[in-house]
């Protein structure tokens, strides 16, 4: 009897490549109880299961397999025992055909397996098993694992008395090999039945004690290597986790890793190393490795890689991710441990060298983030002189509590002072600090009182309690700026102590004075510009770490800050690079300090001549021995270097250079070149780099301005006021500091945008004063007043808010139209100006006829000209510019009958000339520049003016 259509469907899904679709159709068959209780349809599909173990697709074979084992425990399966299966087995895949016999030796294996796992065996059947599992392997030797496996799974699953009658044997031909040569199928057995059949293993097993533990001595770690070495990839699946997890229950595994697991990971391909490692460490965790323990990893081997990969040359580049996926996954490892084992671990791994550099990731910084207090006071005197470990406690700092903090500040602020102290120290001082102050958004910089606490309490270690309580009392009298003037003089004090140069903590003493002095001068109406210049001065240092502290002092200090302090900021920000370097004595000054008049010169007499003589005689001496005595020293010992010989000597004061021969002066030439070269360089150097300071002060001096602006102490009238200063630095700076230049104006457009510079609060009008300077900065744009002003210093802000210059619109139409001014500034104008005819501008607002009418008149005028002119002088960027315009505002006001009367009226005269015969064959010629201007054609424009303002066509 044929089995139905449906259930014939379900066996064919068993084949299906999607593991899904097995597992259903496996669920569909064993509920298909009914129909399989028919024997014909019974004996149909348990035969073609059998058959199906051994097919070629191991789709087939797992989908086979899984049913046949369900089936077998259910109620249809009862029918079936182990000798009915083998013989149709026998039947379906002979052994003896060899053309077929490996496929069939795996259906053989796998029907052997579905049943053994689905029945509680007899002693018969287990001894049935096993001889037909030997013949199995006798025909596949490839599936001698296979058969180990099973062995064990047997082995496991049967009384003591059955093992030894039925499976001792099998298992002992296995063992007995030990003792000439480890393989991957006795050692597995021997280990996998090392607790469960211990005393029968250990009879074989050297390494297998009777208590069911393991010992391998060092001999044989050698043959544990060849045998991991031989395993397949299927049998690596099984045969690597039970090794690892063998040695952590026996504490061998730094003995495994180094002596089996890491060069059998190194034997492999280079780009799968260390696939092969976090292999072996994930699986070490699986077992309930302990984490202090994976330090063992990190050999020299496996470090050289990592540092290769890191930096990725070569055939290594494609190991960087796995490097990285490695480190990433042991520091999360590391992350639980704390205190003493975190201690321990760091220990252990700062012995294996530099880990750190090697996989890129910071593991030692993550243990040192995680040790208490006390295991961080002992790290801090074993690393306190070595600078590459001092560097990480930046990183860790902010893990710490209060108390381990000032410990280990307290220890680097006691040493003597180097570079990576000092850096180390003020980024931790920076760290203290909680930074907001992000473009357009209110400033925020603020110092915790427990960091403020830990100031104090370093401060005290450095200074002693009588002076920092003498300071404080000092400031604690000013009504102003006490914060700002406290955290600073903290801070000032600190880095004076820790300065790795001597002159910068000269310096840092002077601040700390002026700070007390500032406090106490307080009445004094120059105090604030005070305040400010020392601010100003301490940011003008090359070191980065005064930015934070100093940014803190100056948002405390803006609620007491007037326009002139503010303004006086930016003035210092336009001064020359000359006065900001600290070079502007280049013209001559006398004592008073003003420069030298030669009108007050006293007139020489000739009765004077010879005294004057004689006396300039002696000045000009004593001028060169002052001149002498200035040379630079290291100039003067290459220059005599280089002359040899000819080098003046203390015996003598004349050389006489005729006593050289041409090869010994071409030679002094040389020298001498060699060491004008050597000097050189250096004042280029210098010059370059103090150019490089003075850009790098303007700009900390806009991050500072920037802080104001975005600042809610500031008032608005104040923010307003530096709008016209902002511009005029960027129109200073904006040939010889380009970046600087633009960061004015993006002050200038924070303020904008921030709706400061409106008065109103609705952000439709501008302040009169605004409006005022805007005037006079547009008058100086089209006179050229006082140099060059940008063109985007005037158009800028009209394409940024053209709501605001509506009211400008009869000013901006009379510079664009007057010829005048110059073609490229007309342009830039009447561009901007069209940017305000945008039904998103004016749905609020109502434009004056006069506009309207303005506009028509002066167009109309410019289209006239265009009409009667030479066509060849024609300028088609602007015609396209006064083109947009009038489609722009025609669109506009469309809708207005009285604004389109009169611009009909102004109009339709030209727009007619325009848009018809030998003129308009002529502005074609300029078409490609106007289509790109308004996004359409010169006729296509027409039309729409036309269609606007009800022009016939």
């Amino acid at each position: 009897m044929r089995p139905p259509s449906d259930l014939l469907d379900i066996i064919s899904k068993l084949a299906e490549l999607e593991p899904t679709i097995r597992k259903g159709a496996v669920r569909e068959l064993v509920a298909k109880q009914e129909e399989l209780s028919n024997e014909e349809i019974n004996n149909y599909v348990i035969e073609r299961l059998i058959s199906g173990c051994s097919s070629a697709r191991a789709a087939v074979r797992l989908g086979y397999t899984t049913a046949l084992g369900t089936i077998l425990t259910s109620e249809a399966g009862k029918l079936w025992d182990l000798d009915r299966i083998l013989s149709v087995a026998n039947k379906k895949m002979d052994l003896a055909e060899k053309t077929v016999a490996s496929g069939h030796a795996i259906g053989h294996y796998l029907i052997l397996v579905a049943y053994s796992q689905s029945r509680k065996l007899k002693e018969t059947e287990v001894t049935s098993v096993i001889e037909h599992s030997k013949k199995i392997r006798d025909v596949a030797s490839s599936l001698a694992f296979s058969q180990i496996s099973l062995l064990c799974s047997l082995s496991e699953k049967v009384k003591d008395s059955i093992f030894q009658k039925s499976i001792a044997p099998a298992v002992e031909m296995y063992l007995e090999g030990l003792s000439s040569q480890f393989t991957p199928e006795n050692i597995y057995l021997a280990l996998r039945l090392r607790s469960s059949h211990s005393s029968t293993v250990a009879k074989y097993a050297k390494f297998v004690k009777k208590d069911g533990s393991c010992q391998f001595s060092d001999d044989q770690y050698p043959k544990l290597l060849a045998a991991l070495k031989r395993c397949d990839f299927a049998t690596l699946q099984v045969f690597l986790p039970l090794l690892i997890k063998v040695s952590i229950e026996s504490s061998t595994f730094e003995k495994m890793y180094q002596k089996v697991l890491e060069p059998w990971a190194l034997s492999s391909n280079e780009t799968k190393v260390f696939d092969r490692i976090l292999s072996i460490v994930t699986q070490y965790f699986e077992f309930g490795g302990e984490v202090k323990s994976i330090v063992v990893v990190f050999t020299k081997e496996v470090l050289n890689r990592m540092e290769t990969a890191t930096r990725g040359k070569g055939q290594f580049r494609l190991m960087s991710k796995k490097v990285e996926d490695f480190a990433s996954f042991i520091k999360s490892k590391f992350a639980d441990l704390r205190d003493e084992e975190a201690y321990t671990t760091l220990k252990a791994l700062e012995k294996c060298g530099n880990v750190d550099k090697a996989c890129g990731t910071g593991l030692t910084t993550g243990l040192l983030s995680n040790l208490g207090k006390k295991q961080i006071s002992v790290w801090i005197k074993e690393n306190l002189t070595k600078q590459e470990e001092v560097r990480k406690i930046v990183t860790a700092f902010s893990n710490w509590d209060e108390s381990s903090r000032v410990t280990v500040l307290t220890a680097l602020l006691a040493q003597k002072a180097t570079e990576t102290s000092q850096a180390v120290v003020t980024s931790i001082i920076d760290s203290l600090f909680y930074v907001k102050t992000r473009a357009g958004e209110f400033a925020s910089i603020q110092i915790s009182d427990k960091n403020e606490q830990v100031l104090r309490q370093l401060v005290v270690a450095v200074q002693g309690e009588e002076d920092v309580k003498k300071a404080e009392k000092s400031i604690g009298k000013a009504k102003l700026r006490k914060k700002s003037l406290l955290i600073l003089w903290y801070v000032t004090r600190l880095w004076s102590k820790i300065a790795a140069d001597s002159a910068d903590s000269e310096a840092y003493d002077s601040n700390s004075g002026e700070i007390l002095t500032i406090a106490k001068n307080e009445s004094d109406g120059n105090n604030s510009l005070v305040f400010v210049d020392l601010l100003l001065s301490i940011l003008s240092r090359e070191q980065k770490f005064h930015r934070t502290p100093t940014s803190f002092a100056f948002v405390h200090a803006i609620p007491t800050l007037e326009s002139k302090d503010l303004s006086h900021i930016v003035e210092t920000a336009m001064m020359s690079e000359a006065e900001l370097a600290g070079n502007d004595d280049e013209d001559m000054e006398d004592e008073e300090g003003m420069p030298f008049d030669e009108s007050e010169m006293p007139i020489k007499k000739e009765s004077d001549e010879e005294e004057s003589d004689s006396d300039s005689d002696e000045e000009e001496e004593e001028d060169d021995d002052e001149e002498n005595e200035a040379v630079d020293q290291e100039l003067l010992d290459k220059l005599n270097a280089a002359l040899g010989d000819a080098a003046p000597r203390e015996s003598s004061s004349d050389v006489e250079m005729d006593d050289l021969d041409d090869e010994e002066m071409q030679k002094m030439d040389e020298r001498l070149a060699a060491a004008f070269k050597a000097v050189a360089p250096k004042a280029a150097k210098d010059k370059k780099r103090s150019a490089k300071n003075v850009e790098a002060l303007k700009m900390k001096i806009a991050d500072l301005l920037l802080i104001a602006i975005s600042s809610k102490e500031l008032s608005e009238q104040n923010k307003i006021q530096l709008v016209v200063p902002l511009i005029k630095w960027a129109k200073v700076d904006a040939k010889t500091h380009d970046k600087v230049a633009q960061k004015a104006l993006e002050l200038v457009n924070i303020v904008v945008k921030m709706k400061i510079k409106t008065s109103s609060r609705d952000g439709k009008s501008m302040s009169a004063g605004v409006r005022t300077e805007f005037q006079k900065l547009f008058e100086s744009y089209l006179k050229n007043v006082e140099g060059k002003v940008p063109s985007n210093f005037v158009i800028q802000p009209i394409a940024d808010l053209p709501l605001l210059f509506v009211d400008q619109l009869g000013m901006l139409l009379d510079a664009g139209f007057d010829e005048q001014n110059r073609i490229f500034k007309r342009t830039e104008i009447l561009g901007a100006t069209s940017m305000i005819f945008s039904k998103q501008v004016l749905q609020d607002i109502t434009i004056k006829a006069a506009i309207v009418k303005k506009i028509g008149k002066l167009t109309a005028s410019y289209f006239q000209s265009v009409v009667d002119s030479d066509k060849s002088e024609l300028k088609p960027r602007l015609f396209g510019t006064v083109l947009q315009l009038v489609l722009k505002v025609t669109a506009c006001v469309q809708n207005d009958e009285k604004h389109v009367d009169a611009l009909r009226e102004a109009l339709e005269p030209t727009i007619c000339k325009m848009s018809e015969g030998e003129v308009f064959i002529q502005l074609k010629k300029i078409n490609p520049t106007c289509h790109h201007i308004i996004g359409k054609s010169i006729a296509g424009a027409f039309t729409s003016i036309k269609k606007s303002l009800n022009i016939e066509n």
